[in-house]
């Protein structure tokens, strides 16, 4: 009886041992040596202190805030932040294991929709990019609240694709867009072209899908429409600020945006291309979707609606007067993975597809072997926890020798260590440890480093 049960499961496993293998990959590239890999700055440790906050019984009602008029998203990455948090008994690293939870959830999810859209052999071979880019792996390294935006994207557009057609097409965009306010602003940039697309491909509208698709998108903002019902609305009134800081303020090198698009899309094959090459590889596969447009029936729709995710958020930014940062079109990464699907379909001479992904392998496994993070997360607990031993728990100042930026990350080790030191120190404190980072800013030689972290100490 136990070899006849055994056998499904043998068939199953054989049936999706190349996906399986391929997440196993994901899994391995993004955990090794990951304290070592891992950043432990100012995002991660206010996300490390709220989750905390959640696990003693208070409730968070916002999420980190945009660097656009300090808006505030909705606080979802925390409280699963929080979740981890709470198995890993609040250890810093707690963020790092769910932002590698979500890259390898993001891969897996990748292969379902193009094997639905496509076929198992485009499927595997995007997951297989997915899992191997070290653009991918370096991103699910850093734990914050972007980590969740490529699956709120990939979702989304998915929805959107299948709304024409689907009941569930419309429940799944709201879906899609709840998770990706609980990560950061660029999901409103996702509203424009999922307009545009359901006004020219009617989706499929029934008063069951539009109740379900409000309760989704009600309680993804309930949190911070709370806290605004209790602030004066003070969060609401910065997203509105937002755009008039789009009509006011200073436009951004039209050069640097289209350079963003091209290196944010490009680098899902390998980062450091030279930008001749990177335009060469985005105008090709571009040129495939224009091609495909043209003449595809079967893909016309999922190539204009990638291509709406791709250039209209680019589009907005081209008139937008304010900040911008290269996260903000982070939007274009997942429909390029579509539009790389389809090339990859239209080729259809595997031979020239895995040459193309030999050449991936190896520039991506030399990058893997180089890639190094310093100040980064173990060199950080390693410095604080030689203060500890020296110095106790208490009783002691810290004083923070650090160039701009790099002073976070400690206060929530003390704390996970059960620490208290003065920091800064307490003026006429004798015993005072100096953390430097980098070693020897501002002439300060360190008595010890840890990849970029330094400590001295007076010595007895």
């Amino acid at each position: 009886m136990k070899h006849l049960k055994l056998k499904p499961i043998l068939r199953t496993c054989k049936k999706y041992l190349p996906i399986i293998l391929i997440a196993a990959l994901a899994v391995f590239l993004r955990l090794y040596m990951l304290a070592h890999k891992v950043p432990f700055d100012a995002d991660q440790e206010e996300l490390a202190f709220k989750a905390k906050e959640i696990l003693t019984g208070n409730a968070v009602l916002l999420g980190p805030k945009t660097s656009l008029g300090g808006f505030s998203i909705g606080p979802g990455f925390v409280y699963l932040w929080a979740l981890f948090s709470l198995f890993l008994k609040g250890n810093p690293i707690a963020g790092a294991y769910l932002s590698v939870f979500l890259g390898v959830l993001l891969t897996l999810g990748v292969y379902l929709i193009l094997r639905q859209i496509f076929s198992e052999r485009i499927a595997l071979a995007i997951s297989f990019v997915m899992a191997l880019s070290i653009n991918f792996v370096s991103w699910d390294q850093i734990p914050w609240a972007p980590s969740l935006f490529y699956l709120s994207e990939l979702i989304t557009l998915y929805g959107v694709y299948i709304s024409k057609n689907k009941k569930y097409g419309l429940p799944l965009v709201a879906l899609g867009l709840g998770i990706g306010f609980q990560s950061h602003f660029a999901v409103f940039l996702l509203l424009l072209p999922i307009i545009v697309y359901l006004l020219v491909y009617r989706p499929i509208v029934s008063k069951k899908n539009i109740v379900f698709s409000s309760i989704t998108l009600a309680v993804s903002v309930l949190p911070v429409v709370i806290f605004d019902l209790f602030h004066g609305f003070i969060n609401l009134q910065r997203l509105l600020s937002i755009f008039s800081l789009g009509r006011e303020g200073f436009a951004p090198a039209k050069f640097k945006i289209l350079t963003t698009l091209i290196s944010n899309s490009t680098n899902v094959f390998w980062p450091h291309f030279s930008a001749p090459l990177a335009y060469l590889i985005f105008s090709a596969v571009i040129l495939f979707s224009l091609w495909g447009i043209y003449k595809n029936k079967t893909y016309r729709q999922l190539l204009i609606l990638s291509n709406l995710f791709l250039f209209i958020p680019f589009f907005i930014f081209l008139f937008y007067k304010s900040n911008f940062t290269e996260y903000y079109l982070m939007t274009a990464v997942i429909p390029f993975l579509f539009i790389l699907g389809y090339a990859f379909w239209a080729i259809k001479k595997w031979f020239v597809i895995l040459v193309v992904l030999g050449i991936f392998s190896f520039l991506n496994i030399r990058s893997f072997a180089e890639f190094v993070r310093p100040i980064n997360l173990w060199a950080k607990e390693q410095v604080v926890r030689e203060i500890i031993n020296r110095g106790g728990k208490n009783g002691y100042g810290v004083s923070l020798g650090v160039s701009p930026g790099n002073g976070f990350g400690f206060s929530y080790l003390f704390d996970y260590y059960h620490a208290r030191p003065d920091i800064p120190p307490l003026k006429g404190q004798q015993k005072i440890f100096t953390i430097i980072v980098p070693p020897g800013y501002e002439g300060i030689r360190p008595i010890i480093q840890v990849d970029g972290v330094g400590l001295r100490w007076e010595e007895e």
